[in-house]
């Protein structure tokens, strides 16, 4: 049964950011308003340090304990239309500490003013100048985020770069086709969500191009050549079949996958440590499953996996 809080919570979202509005521009108001303002404490834990930078030329925030061994790359949420930071400070800062990880937070550019595939350009760029540091790196990101953290792996393998220790996919949208059984079925049950609000975000993002393109959704590719995923999702959610698909599609390449699903919790709950007792008590689970492969990488001559040969044709994206 879910904790008191994360009831709060749905309630919170269902009657605050759960709308079904066709109109475009009104969906990009609401979501903005929403997404943007500081809709729960998110502080950073004790040791971690903030400090606003730039990674290829793309503004973010750096979370940092005294002496990082690691690097992650942190992918925020948001519909690819908003997104708030310092929402992921108190998260993201739990895994610096426990990780003894510099964290990045990118501010990746944002439809409509900037559509796709800006925000999987910018992924990319920052994990490529990223990369570069001889520290071990893992990327992760949830919803939108979890979208451009399976694309970031795809480009970068595509590309033929070195692929990470590891990656975290959570709650993940990983179809912008819309033709996944949950968008609908789950579009009452899901507390943030509905299957209207994804669509018409996901056209305000794409704005014409095509939906199948693999840099857009991820599970129309081979996934061979990826580091192990970690994927979260909420039984109730629009987004469950998302992932319910891409770790298929991970297990179908042969690449290592856990899986981690609750029910009765709201879209991206692991991101609210300071709020949610479910969500403290899976941080440990995320962790171990970053330390196992870190340690791996460790292990070896480099710093990460190499990526498979196989499939390395870039695929060409139209702006």
């Amino acid at each position: 049964m879910a904790s008191i809080p994360a009831h709060l919570m749905k309630s919170l979202l269902r009657a605050g950011v759960k709308r079904d509005i066709r109109d475009p521009d009104k969906l990009v108001k609401h979501l903005r308003r929403v997404m943007n303002a500081p809709l729960s404490p998110s502080p950073l834990p004790r040791g971690i340090r903030l400090q606003r930078g730039k990674v290829a030329g793309t503004a973010g925030h750096w979370l940092t304990p005294s002496d990082p061994q690691t690097t992650i790359l942190y992918l925020h949420g948001g519909a690819f239309i908003g997104g708030r930071l310092e929402t992921y400070h108190n998260f993201c800062g739990h895994l610096a500490r426990t990780l003894n990880a510099r964290v990045f937070l990118p501010d990746y550019r944002l439809a409509p003013e900037h559509p796709f595939p800006a925000a999987t350009d910018d992924a990319f760029n920052v994990y490529r100048e990223l990369m570069a540091d001889p520290r071990p790196i893992v990327i992760a990101g949830d919803s939108a985020g979890g979208n451009l953290t399976l694309v970031t792996l795809l480009r970068a393998r595509d590309h033929k770069l070195r692929m990470p220790a590891c990656a975290v996919a959570i709650s993940p949208g990983t179809d912008a086709r819309g033709n996944l059984m949950s968008r609908q079925a789950n579009s009452d049950s899901d507390a943030m969500l509905s299957h209207c609000m994804i669509e018409v975000a996901t056209d305000v993002y794409l704005a014409g191009a095509d939906p199948a393109h693999p840099y857009a959704s991820p599970i129309t590719q081979d996934f061979t050549g990826l580091p192990p995923l970690l994927f979260t999702v909420s039984s109730e959610e629009c987004l469950r079949d998302d992932a319910y698909a891409a770790a298929h599609c991970a297990r179908q390449a042969g690449v290592p996958v856990q899986f981690l699903e609750r029910k009765d919790m709201p879209h991206v709950w692991p991101v609210f440590t300071f709020l949610l007792p479910e969500a403290k008590q899976d941080l440990p689970t995320i962790v171990r499953f970053l330390r196992k492969y870190l340690a791996s990488t460790e292990a070896h001559d480099g710093p990460f996996h190499t990526a498979n040969e196989g499939n390395t044709t870039a695929p060409e994206i139209s702006s």
